[in-house]
């Protein structure tokens, strides 16, 4: 999304932490026993340290990817939401696929894994997309591009020739 490396960096800093903090207090609220209380089982460190391992996967494994896949699969006359669209699809499935399989073998299971996981990832996708689609994304997006505005090519004017006037 950005222009340069450290502009890519803080995107996707700004979409991980947005996208693991919304996840985390829907999974809080998926595990919290009837009667609890939220904001006892909403552990700030446990989410701090699944912001980070995100950050790290995503900077090191699935943005790599993804971008291959988009850049294979559109070209420059395809329509830029198309790409934007693209992109987060893709990121989405490839981070909710890793990231239930690490929180189904951290937060334990019972019977088959790969049962587990698959629960674990249908519970999380239903969430992930619209959240990413509706609301992180267009804000992220948004707040980004006031920090880093997008600045249009300027025309080059033309150079006027000078006539010769001695010949």
């Amino acid at each position: 999304m950005g222009k340069n490396r450290f502009e890519n960096f803080v995107f996707a800093s700004m979409v991980c932490f947005a996208m693991v903090f919304g996840m985390t207090i829907y999974n809080t609220i998926l595990t919290t026993p009837a009667g609890g209380s939220f904001v006892e089982e909403f552990q700030f460190g446990a989410f701090l340290c699944v912001f980070a391992l995100a950050l790290v996967l995503e900077l090191i494994f699935v943005s790599p990817i993804v971008r291959a896949i988009v850049k294979k699969v559109t070209n420059e006359k395809t329509p830029f939401i198309r790409k934007i669209m693209t992109m987060s699809l893709l990121m989405i499935f490839f981070m909710c696929t890793m990231m239930s399989l690490i929180a189904t073998l951290f937060q334990g299971y019972e019977g088959s894994l790969l049962d587990a996981y698959t629960h674990m990832w249908m519970m999380n996708i239903v969430v992930a997309l619209p959240l990413q689609i509706f609301i992180i994304g267009p804000i992220i997006r948004k707040v980004f591009f006031t920090i880093f505005p997008i600045v249009p090519p300027q025309p080059v004017e033309p150079s006027v020739q000078q006539e010769d006037c001695c010949n």
